[in-house]
């Protein structure tokens, strides 16, 4: 038992800079991912579902550039291939919320209302918008 603890308390395992990349960037992810879809529940409050969804291009968009911008905040100068990972990243994101999206909509409304055009387009906003948020935040801190 010492010993697992002592091997839990390990903080070499912690200092692995791949890992430590690896947990920053899903942590952007995850952000990014989270802020679309709480606010889109929070549209769907106010507003009927027909009519959110003409917002969620504009929320992927926005939490996408968020998600780079966040990751070129929390890495800094780590990142070798910083436009890569951040398209990576946009990609993981416009992907992630789409299918947390579309398994909201069949476990509330017993349907999917997004087609493979619809998957394309928020993909392709994801990614080009977490571009630019990495973009931004590397003009900002001036990397």
């Amino acid at each position: 038992m010492r010993a697992a603890f002592a091997l839990l308390m390990n903080w070499d395992l912690f200092e692995n800079q791949k890992f430590y990349l690896l947990r920053q960037t899903t942590a952007a992810v995850l952000t990014g991912v989270g802020g679309t879809l709480l606010v889109t529940i929070f549209l769907t409050t106010l507003l009927p579902v027909f009519k959110v969804i003409h917002f969620i291009p504009w929320l992927i968009g926005f939490n996408s550039a968020m998600t780079g911008y966040c990751l070129v905040d929390k890495t800094r100068d780590a990142l070798a291939h910083r436009q890569i990972v951040a398209l990576a990243a946009g990609l993981a994101n416009a992907l992630v919320t789409t299918a947390a999206l579309i398994a909201l909509c069949i476990y509330s409304l017993e349907a999917n209302l997004f087609g493979p055009r619809e998957i394309i387009f928020f993909t392709v906003i994801g990614t080009a918008c977490s571009e630019l948020g990495a973009w931004l935040a590397a003009r900002y801190f001036k990397l």
